[in-house]
């Protein structure tokens, strides 16, 4: 059956989806960083130039959308010819990391290997959650993008945690190839689950498609491809953006994720060549936040739908600002496990608190027609601040020679003083200008 038909079918093939975006995250962000610095014993400037180099492909989300919104294949599917496509370069990406052998001595080529990869994973970012908008009908969509939601997590657990065990045993080379035979699982679904029915599974299949399929713009399906105008999808973005409420919330998105970043980055060689911490003890951490993660991001769904979204994320980012805060002004207890493993433990629940409150009112002030490209630029512009903040450590660090207490102290800021443009995002102005 066809994912418009079948609820199992589609929800398997999105959670899938999600899953194989987050092993990558995991890998690159937690097991990989924390081998090289607690192994290698690379410098805080050399960790926060890999992974701002490995995150910075998920900007490129911006370029994506427009083309998937104004590029389809009627014969397989509007999102799955993108889909079926990013994972097959993901492959191939893991296959040319695996001839170059053991690059773990050699950075700037690791880096940029994985820059490749990554450019695909956005790539197939961008073309689920289009092929989510797509097909989930909208009573279903809150408990959907929930299990999504946490399907990344869970990939990003066996990222930091199994692929962490696969370094330490095999060497990097088999964790690559882990995660190249995980991907070449999941790409059965894209490849066997048919997005309508009709629709082709492959380009030489003879089967054609039926006139009748429902087309999510209105009207029939097409055997060829389809265009619509870019200019028209400028045209839309423009108007998206020209309301204070929206263009508020773009700057906050980009404010907003810089102390995560540095967060993210700092505490890798803190705990592994300060603290004494292996790589294995902060990627096991790391991994079993999932839990905390999974339980702030139901949280912030919840209290989301009841307390509203501002609220939400002014108590997520509040309360990791205020912890990252309360760890800088204790250095003292750093070498008590309870303290140090606490706040890896715990920071990443409040984190994803504020994420989902972000990523609910992304949704709810998202309009016009090119709505899958305003919702990517929204998280575009979070992933920028995310590289701006991973950027930031060498420079505080080599530069204005800040402590590991003092690089903490600015994140806790970071995450504080954009939570004051909140109060000029205002839901209701988009639905008067919707009116209009």
């Amino acid at each position: 059956m066809a994912l418009v038909d079948n609820r199992t079918h589609r929800v398997t093939m999105l959670c899938a989806m999600y899953f194989a975006q987050g092993v990558p995250w995991g890998f690159m962000v937690t097991a990989l960083v924390a081998y090289l610095t607690g192994e290698k014993g690379i410098s805080q400037a050399a960790a926060g130039e890999l992974t701002a180099i490995v995150l910075v492909p998920w900007t490129f989300k911006l370029v994506w959308a427009p083309l998937i919104d104004t590029v389809t294949i009627r014969s397989m599917g509007r999102r799955r010819p993108w889909i079926i496509g990013a994972e097959l370069m993901m492959a191939v990406s893991l296959l040319g990391i695996l001839m170059l052998g053991d690059l773990s001595e050699n950075l700037r080529l690791l880096g940029w290997m994985f820059f490749i990869h990554n450019c695909f994973a956005s790539l197939q970012d961008v073309a689920t959650d289009a092929l989510a908008i797509d097909v989930l009908p909208v009573a279903e969509q809150g408990r959907t993008n929930g299990m999504m939601w946490g399907s990344k997590l869970v990939g990003k657990a066996v990222g930091a945690m199994v692929m962490a065990q696969m370094i330490y045993f095999w060497g990097l080379p088999a964790a690559v190839l882990a995660q190249f035979v995980l991907l070449v699982l999941i790409m059965l679904f894209p490849l066997l689950l048919l997005e309508r029915p009709g629709e082709k599974r492959f380009p030489w299949s003879s089967r054609p498609v039926q006139p009748s399929c429902p087309d999510p713009d209105g009207g029939q399906l097409e055997t060829s491809s389809s265009l619509r105008s870019p200019l028209e999808v400028l045209i839309d973005v423009r108007r998206a953006f020209s309301l204070t409420t929206t263009f508020i919330f773009l700057i906050f998105g980009t404010l907003s994720t810089v102390g995560w970043g540095i967060v993210e980055v700092i505490t890798k060689p803190l705990y592994t060549q300060e603290l004494g911490w292996s790589f294995i003890q902060v990627s096991q951490i790391s991994g079993a936040a999932v839990l905390t993660e999974m339980a702030g991001a139901l949280l912030g769904g919840f209290l989301a739908d009841r307390a509203g979204r501002r609220i939400v994320m002014t108590i997520g980012f509040g309360m990791f600002g205020l912890m990252t805060a309360c760890f800088a002004a204790f250095p003292e207890h750093w070498e008590k496990s309870w303290f140090a493993g606490g706040y890896l433990l715990f920071y990443p629940g409040v984190l994803a608190i504020g994420s989902v409150g972000f990523l609910s009112m992304g949704m709810r002030i998202t309009w016009t027609k090119a709505a899958a490209t305003i919702f990517t630029i929204y998280m575009t512009v979070s992933n920028i601040g995310h590289v701006i903040g991973n950027k930031a450590v060498g420079t505080l660090s080599d530069s204005y020679g800040f402590t590991y207490a003092q690089s903490f102290w600015f994140a806790a800021v970071a995450l504080g003083l954009p939570l004051l443009l909140l109060p000029l995002v205002n839901p209701e102005r988009v639905d008067q200008s919707k009116d209009t």
